[in-house]
C-alpha cells in the first residue's frame, strides 16, 4: 500500500496539462473577443455608452485559471525551491457606482503542491527523510475596489474595452497536508539504541541488535491569515449585458506559516453578467419613449383643433347673430323710413333703495354710473320719492337724502349742479304704499 501511495506520489507533474488548458483557455477568448467585435454585436462606440452601462449597476463573475505560490522553501534533491502551478477557480459580485470605479466581493479557491525527493540521505540525523509532499487548499475571501484606468480617455470611441487596477483586504483559510517518508536504523548495545554511523563501535563483549525499519507520516494542519491582493483585470464587453476578460493577481501573504508560500499568483479567465437592460430591450424602451411622445403630440393637436373648431362655431354663431341683428336694423329703419314722425320719450332710469334707507346697492351704483357714463353731457332732472308709511316729515327728510346720494354720485361721474335742474323731493306725496315710491327718477332732457 505505501509503495502504491509512493507511486502515485511520483507521478508527473500535471502543470504541463494545466498550462496548456489555460492557453486553450485564452485562445477561446481573444476568439470570441475578436468575434464580438467582427461581426456586429451592436455596442454603440458614443461616448455614453459606459456612462450608460456602468452607472450604478451590478454584476456578477465567474472566474478560473491558474495559481502559482512563491517564497516556498521545501528542500529538493538539488537545493533549490519548488514551484508548481495548480488550478484556482471562484467568482464574485461587484457594483459599478461610476463607470471608473466599482467595489465588491470576491471568493477564490487555488492549492499548491510541493513534492522533495532526497537521493542523498544524512545517517547522522534519525529518522532519515527520504521523501515529502505538501499540499494545501486555499479558501480566499475579499473585499476590494477597483479603479478603471481607461476612464483617464472617457471620451474614447471603444470603451468596450475596460482596463482595471484593483486593491483591497482578504481574509485566506487554508488546510494544508505532508506527507513523509522516513528511514530509521539503529544499533542497541547494553540497552542503549543510537544510529547507525561509520565510526560507530561494537564492543566484542557486549551484545549488539541493529534494527531497520521504514515509517510513513501524514501531518495536517489549518491556519487563517489576512492577505493583501493586487490585480489587474482586462476586460472585453461581448454586449451590453455579457463582458469577459483576462485577469492577473498577486495575494500578498501576511504572517505565513512556515511551509506556506509567501504569495500566490493568479492568472484566470473572467466572464462576467451585468445586470444592464439589452440593445434590444433598450431600443424597445426608446421606441416605446417616442411613440409616448407622438402620442401625446397627437393629443394636443387633436385638442388643438377640437377648440379651433369650437371657436370656429362660435364665430359662426356670432356672425349669424349679427347678420339677424343688421337685418332687423335694417328693417326698422326701412319702417322709421316709411312711418310718420313721432316724438320719442324721454329716456329714464330709476334708483331703487330699500325701506327706510338712503344708500343703494352696490350693483345699483354700478348701473347708474353706466347710464351716467350714456348720457354724460345732458341736462337731468329728478325726482326723490318715499313710500306712505311713516310720518310725512320723516318721508320728506328720507327723499332728500336719497335724492342727496344720487346728486352726488352723478356729481362724480362728471356732472355739474346745473345740469342736474330741478332736483326736487316730494317725500310720500304720491301716497304709494310699496316699494315703488322708495327711488329716485332720473329724466333726460
Amino acid at each position: 500500500m505505501q509503495r502504491k501511495r509512493l507511486t502515485e506520489l511520483l507521478l508527473p507533474d500535471r502543470g504541463r496539462i494545466a498550462s496548456v488548458c489555460l492557453v486553450a483557455l485564452f485562445s477561446v477568448i481573444f476568439t470570441a473577443t475578436a468575434s464580438a467585435q467582427t461581426d456586429g454585436y451592436g455596442l454603440p462606440e458614443k461616448s455614453e455608452y459606459n456612462k450608460d452601462v456602468r452607472t450604478g449597476t451590478w454584476s456578477i463573475y465567474a472566474q478560473g485559471g491558474l495559481s502559482w505560490a512563491t517564497g516556498v522553501w521545501y528542500e529538493n534533491v538539488d537545493a533549490k525551491k519548488s514551484y508548481g502551478m495548480s488550478p484556482a477557480v471562484g467568482g464574485g459580485v461587484d457594483y459599478t457606482i461610476r463607470p471608473w470605479v466599482r467595489v465588491g466581493a470576491e471568493f477564490k479557491w487555488s492549492r499548491y503542491r510541493r513534492e522533495q525527493r532526497l537521493s542523498s540521505l544524512d545517517a547522522t540525523q534519525m529518522p532519515i527523510k527520504a521523501y515529502g509532499n505538501y499540499a494545501a487548499n486555499y479558501h480566499n475571501a475579499k473585499l476590494g475596489a477597483d479603479f478603471n484606468f481607461m476612464q483617464l480617455w472617457p471620451n474614447r470611441k471603444n470603451q468596450w474595452f475596460n482596463l482595471w487596477i484593483g486593491t483591497g483586504v482578504g481574509y485566506s483559510m487554508t488546510k494544508a497536508n505532508e506527507y513523509g517518508i522516513y528511514f530509521s536504523t539503529t544499533v542497541t548495545e547494553n540497552g542503549t539504541s543510537k544510529p547507525v554511523t561509520g565510526d560507530i563501535n561494537i564492543n566484542n563483549g557486549s551484545s549488539v541488535s541493529i534494527q531497520g525499519n521504514v515509517r510513513t507520516t501524514n501531518g495536517h494542519s489549518a491556519f487563517d491569515r489576512f492577505y493583501i491582493p493586487a490585480s489587474l483585470h482586462m476586460e472585453f464587453d461581448v454586449s451590453r449585458q455579457v463582458t469577459i476578460g483576462l485577469k492577473g493577481e498577486m495575494d500578498f501573504i501576511l504572517n505565513r506559516e512556515e511551509l506556506a508560500p509567501k504569495n500566490l499568483i493568479f492568472g484566470l479567465a473572467t466572464l462576467r453578467y451585468n445586470f444592464v437592460p439589452g440593445k434590444a430591450k433598450k431600443m424597445q424602451k426608446h421606441i416605446d419613449s417616442r411613440i409616448a411622445s407622438m402620442d401625446a403630440a397627437v393629443s394636443d393637436a387633436l385638442r388643438n383643433a377640437e377648440a379651433e373648431k369650437v371657436r370656429a362655431d362660435r364665430a359662426d354663431a356670432e356672425r349669424q347673430r349679427l347678420e339677424k341683428e343688421n337685418a332687423a336694423l335694417k328693417k326698422s329703419l326701412n319702417d322709421c323710413q316709411q312711418s310718420k314722425p313721432v316724438v320719442a320719450e324721454k329716456p329714464e332710469y330709476t334708483v331703487l333703495f330699500d325701506n327706510n334707507s338712503s344708500y343703494f346697492s352696490k350693483e345699483q351704483g354700478e348701473a347708474l354710473k353706466a347710464f351716467a357714463e350714456q348720457y354724460k353731457g345732458k341736462k337731468l332732472s329728478l325726482v326723490a320719492e318715499a313710500s306712505k308709511p311713516g310720518s310725512k316729515e320723516y318721508n320728506q327728510r328720507l327723499s332728500e337724502r336719497r335724492l342727496e346720494r344720487v346728486v352726488k354720485a352723478l356729481e362724480e361721474v362728471g356732472f355739474a349742479a346745473d345740469d342736474l335742474k330741478p332736483s326736487i323731493a316730494i317725500g310720500a306725496q304720491r301716497g304709494i304704499d310699496s316699494a315703488e315710491a322708495r327711488r329716485v327718477t332720473i329724466t333726460v332732457e
